[in-house]
């Protein structure tokens, strides 16, 4: 699997790579109101409006403040919805061996599904993120079963 990594605090994540359609530096964000708490707001992407998910606060995590590192990636999900996650840097792509990948079974213990699979690198393991759930799109397809077809 070819996956972008970035950095989000101290930990190292990925995407999957089929899904990322391009990476930005952070521009101005326009607030929507009552939205998850999660959505920072929308960007116009060359006439796309596309949603900006804070990975902190999807986590739970402190909010950190953006650098000059910090990038959008955007990411095109099931059925050509595009949004955009906010992360602290982009530190590379790399190309993770299948049998290095290990099915993430934490479910229990984080109480989300949004691990994918952990990629085990010499001296460093990667989360691979589950952009469904991220992007809270698993529970709207549990909703609407009909919106697959």
């Amino acid at each position: 699997m070819q996956a972008v990594v970035f950095k989000l605090g101290d930990q190292e994540y990925a995407f999957d790579i089929r899904y990322v359609k391009e990476i930005l530096r952070v521009t101005d964000i326009t607030t929507v109101p009552q939205t998850e708490d999660y959505v920072i707001g929308i960007i116009n992407l060359r006439g796309t409006v596309t949603p900006i998910i804070s990975l902190y606060k999807k986590f739970g995590f402190p909010e950190k403040e953006l650098s000059g590192e910090s990038r959008i990636i955007i990411l095109n999900l099931r059925n050509d919805v595009q949004v955009g996650v906010i992360v602290d840097s982009v530190t590379e792509v790399m190309n993770i061996a299948k049998e290095n990948i290990e099915s993430a079974g934490l479910e229990l213990a984080v109480g989300q599904s949004f691990i994918e699979g952990i990629g085990k690198l010499e001296n460093r393991l990667l989360l691979i993120l589950n952009l469904d759930d991220i992007a809270g799109q698993n529970d709207y397809y549990k909703e609407n079963p009909d919106y697959l077809q």
